[in-house]
């Protein structure tokens, strides 16, 4: 009774504490007050059956207050559901919530639906399936009586600022959206000069003087909606925006950083146990950095606890070491330390998974990264990903991700990183169809070889996965290309840790591999595609394009695929080569007629990460050459093996038969005719 008791009471004093966090309150004195009215967009752009007349942001950075107001008109009943639902998240660590006013608009009329006790407050983890808890709160309320072409009018603040910035303020807003907006409204009230950055935009900031403070005001009016070109990069800064710092140079950025991953406490005598074992069971630097690298990858869970400035600041490698989890910072900080104790330099390194170059165009500031890595300088740089699991390769030739730029959390550094991917990410299969007859069906063994970061990611995939459920889903894949696919054993594989290269054996039985040819009546065919570049080339569908083009890299891919026949064929050796821009090419067709056996290789190597404008023609017509080779086909007529009988009669049609790339003219189909008539007129006569 008593545990019970304990437990009501700590609920309750848990949600009078959430609930007094988020109170009513009149909108503070020193805003400055922006009115909506009509907007000029045009009604066919509105989408989902609302239109934001007002998005008004103004933030008091002494006082430590972001004011916050959305007015939306309501347009078509099919956007009732999304107005009338109000969503505001904030950190209850740091983070006090005040609403100001909710209010319908009908008809001039102003109709007050803030109720306080209406606000429900509840805990969202939105990133818990990546294994991250924020901590973060959700207040939401749904309007009630909510009408096609009402405004629904509402503001609120958030005060508090993340104590991990220590007073320096930073952030990034946006001029425009993926939807048109009346008017967008970005206020700044600093004591300090802020440094400001606008992108994609012509829009400049009215400054002026505030009671003592400064004050930065964007208005953007009737904004241009996004237009998104599919494959953009995602490094590519598309919206009109701006950013604004404090920092002055990424000098103060490392400062800042080296700061806040300071450690205050000596080693723990299990980690130093720990680092000692390793030290004394490696002959070499890199046995111990990839030692060190194993450890932390392998047997620290990745999880991360991002509350308030927990969301910045690593636990101590100590307490790291003795919970056996952390996220990329504590990771990233435990290895370094463990390093650094062997003797080996090494430093946690600032990343942005996705803005890779684009991160130098923007002011400093800590927000814009996203990750933390290691790099270690041992005669030569290499970097780390401690979050990545199961890595093979040697110290020096372990996978790192295509990050391109880092800041190192080293003292004095002023600039990035530039990394360069050495991996070039290999994939290589080898196909071999044995045809049963002409007509019927066929066996398939592959062989597939993974290689760097293809292995890593094959290796994760068969240790989280059965071998039953990986059957049937190799199983499933082949059965989009042909017909009752059965898998003679369970795929295999081979790992060699080493050298980081990851092989895996499948075998099948393939009931039909011909299907009745829809261009070609009472013709029967069999296709062959190297599936494995399918998704490496991004074929467009439109001529014109404005943005770079994103494709695939670092990559290679390989493709062999040999096919037993049953009889002779008519095919000719061919190949395409194709050095474009962004990609290299390679296809080969050949024919061995005393072994009967059709080899087709294909290659495909990425240079770059993207295509510019300027090359985008050249890249359409490249991706057209290629795009006529990757389904081999060959075809017979359909009654061929109701027609075979003799040897003779089996040679004269295996000479007739063709594949597609290969097309007869017609003074070839003229002989073969009269061919064809003398020799049945000869069997006649006979």
């Amino acid at each position: 009774m008593r545990s019970i008791c304990t437990c009501l009471i700590i609920i309750f004093c848990f949600h009078s504490k959430i609930y007094a966090q988020v109170v009513k309150e009149k909108e503070p004195l020193w805003l400055d007050v922006v009115n909506f009215s009509k907007s000029e967009i045009d009604i066919n752009d509105v989408t989902a059956g609302t239109h934001i007349l007002l998005f008004d942001t103004q933030i008091n950075i002494p006082k430590q207050i972001v004011f916050n107001r959305l007015t939306t008109k309501v347009t078509d009943n099919v956007g009732i559901q999304n107005a009338s639902t109000i969503n505001v998240s904030y950190d209850p660590s740091y983070q006090k919530l005040k609403f100001h006013k909710i209010n319908i608009i009908r008809n001039n009329q102003i109709i007050d639906k803030l109720v306080i006790s209406d606000i429900q407050v509840m805990r969202r983890e939105l990133n818990a399936e990546n294994h991250l808890y924020d901590g973060s709160l959700s207040a939401v309320m749904n309007i009630s009586d909510v009408r096609t072409d009402d405004v629904i009018d509402y503001s609120y603040s958030i005060i508090g600022f993340n104590p991990i910035h220590k007073n320096i303020f930073s952030s990034h807003f946006y001029l425009n959206d993926m939807e048109s907006y009346g008017k967008i409204n970005i206020t700044l009230l600093s004591q300090n000069e802020l440094k400001h950055k606008g992108f994609n935009s012509s829009v400049e900031p009215t400054i002026s003087k505030v009671n003592n403070l400064i004050k930065y005001n964007w208005v953007s009016r009737n904004t241009t909606k996004l237009d998104y070109e599919e494959n953009t990069p995602v490094w590519k800064l598309i919206y009109e925006s701006v950013s604004v710092t404090e920092f002055k140079t990424w000098k103060e950025v490392v400062n800042w950083g080296l700061d806040v991953y300071k450690i205050n406490e000596p080693i723990g005598t299990e980690l130093q146990a720990k680092i000692d074992e390793i030290n004394s069971n490696s002959s070499t630097n890199g046995e111990k950095i990839k030692s060190t690298l194993n450890f932390v990858q392998n047997e620290i869970r990745y999880l991360g606890l991002e509350s308030g400035i927990g969301s910045y600041k690593p636990f101590t490698p100590n307490q790291v070491f003795k919970q056996r989890f952390g996220d990329c910072k504590d990771k990233s900080l435990l290895m370094t330390t463990m390093l650094n104790k062997m003797n080996i330099e090494a430093y946690p390194m600032f990343v942005n998974t996705s803005l890779k170059q684009s991160i130098k165009e923007l002011l400093p500031s800590p927000k814009l990264f996203d990750h933390c890595v290691v790099k270690v300088e041992d005669g030569t740089s290499h970097w780390y990903d401690p979050t990545i699991t199961n890595q093979g390769g040697e110290h020096d030739s372990t996978y790192f991700p295509d990050y391109r730029f880092g800041l190192v959390l080293k003292k004095n550094n002023d600039s990035f990183d530039e990394i360069k991917p050495y991996s070039e990410n290999k994939i290589k299969i080898l196909e071999e169809y044995t045809i049963d007859e002409i007509g019927k069906g066929a066996s398939l063994n592959v062989v597939s070889t993974y290689y760097e970061g293809e292995a890593d990611e094959m290796r994760y995939y068969f240790k989280t996965n059965s071998i039953n459920s990986i059957e049937k889903e190799y199983e499933k894949f082949y059965s989009n290309y042909y017909y009752n696919v059965t898998s003679l054993k369970s795929p295999r594989f081979e790992d060699n840790l080493n050298s980081n290269i990851f092989k895996v054996y499948e075998e099948y039985k393939l009931d039909s591999i011909w299907a009745p040819m829809v261009e070609k009546e009472n013709y029967i065919s069999a296709t062959f595609t190297p599936s494995s570049l399918l998704n490496s080339l991004y074929i467009p569908t439109n001529d014109k394009r404005v943005s770079e083009l994103a494709i695939a890299y670092p990559i290679i891919r390989e493709h062999q695929i040999k096919i037993n026949l049953p009889t002779d064929w008519g095919i000719e050796n061919d190949n395409l080569f194709v050095n474009s821009p962004g990609f290299y090419y390679e296809w080969k067709v050949k024919y061995d007629r005393k072994q009967k056996i059709i080899d087709l290789h294909y290659y495909l190597k990425s240079q770059k990460d993207h295509i510019t404008k300027s090359e985008y023609k050249q890249y359409i017509q490249d991706v057209k050459k290629i795009d006529q080779t990757t389904s081999y086909q060959i075809y017979i007529p359909e009654n061929y093996s109701k027609t075979i009988g003799t040897t003779s009669n089996t040679n004269l049609f295996a000479s007739i038969i063709t594949i597609v790339k290969f097309s007869l003219t017609l003074c070839t189909l003229v002989i073969l005719a009269l061919f064809l008539f003398w020799y049945f007129n000869k069997k006649k006569s006979k």
